[in-house]
């Protein structure tokens, strides 16, 4: 069986979020062993894994990591995602703005309220260590998340009368 999996907001790359938002980890090769550990510890390389957005700082990064991380990849593009699309579509099987998937919204940066009536939930990344007070929003930052992917029976869990 293909499970399909949603994770955001590697930021594999970007020293500062450490000191943002990450303190637990003293250097980027610490940070991105862990990530990369995580990941693989849950998503096997057939996985569907569903990326909101903030992958990486900088091109190299993508090229560097994306072969390291089990699954078929699909990205959500992110604020931080302004990179040759082409290298994007290389390691990521589709790229997109936003997109749906079962009733739900994917998106990097949260939707506005106003937009719930055409979804259920909006599966979204980019506010980290934060999150919105709604049960409509599901934030898969990976700091939200144990840097770890979270799988879609798992998120229907959580969302038991949304979806």
């Amino acid at each position: 069986m293909i499970n399909t999996f949603f994770i955001g907001d590697t930021h594999f790359g970007h020293t500062n979020i450490i000191g943002f938002c990450r303190p637990q980890f003293n250097n980027l090769d610490e940070m991105h062993e862990h990530i990369v550990t995580k990941w693989n510890s849950v998503v096997r390389p057939k996985d569907k894994v569903m990326f909101m957005g903030d992958f990486c700082m900088n091109k190299k990064y993508i090229a560097e990591f994306a072969p390291q991380l089990n699954g078929v990849k699909h990205i959500v593009l992110g604020n931080h995602d302004q990179k040759d699309m082409q290298l994007y579509q290389k390691y990521f099987q589709n790229v997109f703005g936003c997109t749906g998937y079962k009733g739900c919204v994917l998106t990097h940066i949260p939707i506005h309220e106003s937009q719930f009536y055409r979804w259920k939930l909006n599966i979204h990344g980019h506010m980290h260590e934060k999150s919105i007070d709604d049960p409509r929003y599901f934030n898969v930052s990976c700091e939200q998340i144990n840097y770890t992917p979270i799988e879609w029976e798992e998120i229907k869990e959580q969302r038991k009368g949304i979806l």
